[in-house]
């Protein structure tokens, strides 16, 4: 039993336990006789999707056999700290799962994964293991996964669990409605108090407490400010740069809840707003709604890249884009599926994306971005707060 309150941010124990089931399914489909899933404390999304855990410094696996119960492994020091927050009963500790800096632990005690994979096979041993997580896992732990395998094969199946993930259940659609909400006072709180002089960080200062104090169990990703020239950058963090009237301001934030993430973008400036920028946020504006309205189940996605594409190429603006209009959303910030010119699946009902369109050209970037579900009909806004021309006076 959890001695963590979780308050109402949770998903229930039968949510989890039908996880484990349909895995199971598709182990003996593959002839699999078990799967490991690894994560760890930047990366824990899969490892949380069927145990609820997240790790600290240390790293973590659920390891689910074809037939039993499932075991979720830790380093030597986070048994405590995994019995209070796990959905999963059985903890085993493993020295290699321990923190990068190799403490020794001589005094704890610890199982190899081999013990491990002959106890959730009672004594019959793992022949053929699906692994997910692969690209995160440290060399250690992979050099220790095939001492344990032998001559056992390993599996990458990662695909096990996209799958699963890209269909959102309500409870998980519930916690991301409420991650948009929280995210939407951090963007907020942000617009009422920006004021020339204070630093991007101090800007991303306001949107957390706005966030945390509400109700965020934590930010979604690394919230970024990004100002001036530093606008042009995709990705960022933001740094002591002091935000400057009339120039461009590039916003990024996101509230986590009960594991779900979410992000809201937003351009703005301080006084007077330059010409050749009202027309960048114009279009912005114009390919983010377009999008939107695109979006039905049952659409192949590419036809949505090509047509924003399309749009962007017709308003001169070709150039300003350097990928798709929509990745996916849920445990990650971003992750599959993502909506790209050479995307040849379907959108599904259920299926929850960021719109994010970002258009960078001569020396400066717009980001203007909102979470949506797919649904019957097309898409439902998770959020929608001011995408607007923003200009503060």
């Amino acid at each position: 039993m959890s001695a963590v309150d979780r308050g109402v941010y949770s998903i229930g124990i039968e949510e989890f336990n039908r996880r484990v089931v349909h895995i199971q399914s598709e182990l003996n489909q593959r002839n699999l006789d078990a799967l490991l899933v690894y994560g760890d404390e930047t990366e824990p999304q899969d490892v949380r999707y069927l145990a609820d855990y997240w790790p600290a410094f240390e790293k973590a696996a659920v390891l689910i056999p074809a037939q039993g119960e499932p075991v979720l492994i830790v380093g030597p020091e986070s048994e405590d700290f995994a019995r209070g927050w796990s959905r999963i009963d059985k903890i085993r500790k493993v020295l290699t799962f321990r923190e990068s800096s190799e403490p020794e632990y001589p005094e704890i005690p610890t199982r190899t994964l081999e013990d491990i994979f002959t106890e959730v096979t009672e004594g019959k041993g793992v022949k053929r293991l699906g692994l997910v997580g692969y690209t995160l896992m440290s060399a250690p732990v992979y050099r220790v996964l095939e001492e344990a395998m032998g001559r056992g094969k390993i599996v990458r199946s990662d695909d096990i669990l996209v799958s699963m993930r890209m269909i959102k259940s309500e409870k998980e659609i519930e916690l991301m409605r409420e991650a948009y909400k929280l995210s939407t006072l951090g963007i907020q709180r942000v617009l009422e108090n920006v004021r020339p002089g204070v630093t991007e960080i101090q800007i991303i200062a306001e949107a957390e407490y706005a966030m945390k104090s509400s109700g965020a169990e934590n930010t979604g990703f690394s919230l970024w400010c990004l100002s001036g020239p530093n606008t042009a950058h995709a990705i960022g963090r933001p740094s002591y740069r002091k935000i400057r009237e009339g120039e461009l301001i590039q916003l990024d934030v996101g509230a986590r809840v009960g594991g779900y993430s979410s992000s809201i973008g937003r351009a703005f400036t301080i006084g007077k707003m330059p010409g050749k920028i009202e027309e960048l946020f114009q279009f912005a504006l114009e390919a983010e709604q377009k999008t939107i309205e695109l979006m039905r189940p049952g659409r192949v996605a590419k036809e949505i890249a090509l047509k924003i594409r399309e749009l962007a190429e017709k308003r001169g603006y070709g150039d300003y884009l350097i990928y798709g209009p929509c990745h996916g959303t849920g445990l990650m910030e971003c992750e599959h599926p993502w909506i790209e010119t050479s995307s040849e699946w379907e959108l599904k009902e259920n299926m929850t994306f960021c719109v994010d369109i970002f258009l960078r050209g001569n020396g400066m970037g717009v980001r203007f971005e909102d979470g949506v579900r797919i649904t019957k009909e097309g898409a439902e806004e998770l959020s929608n707060y001011r995408r607007e021309i923003i200009c503060i006076r």
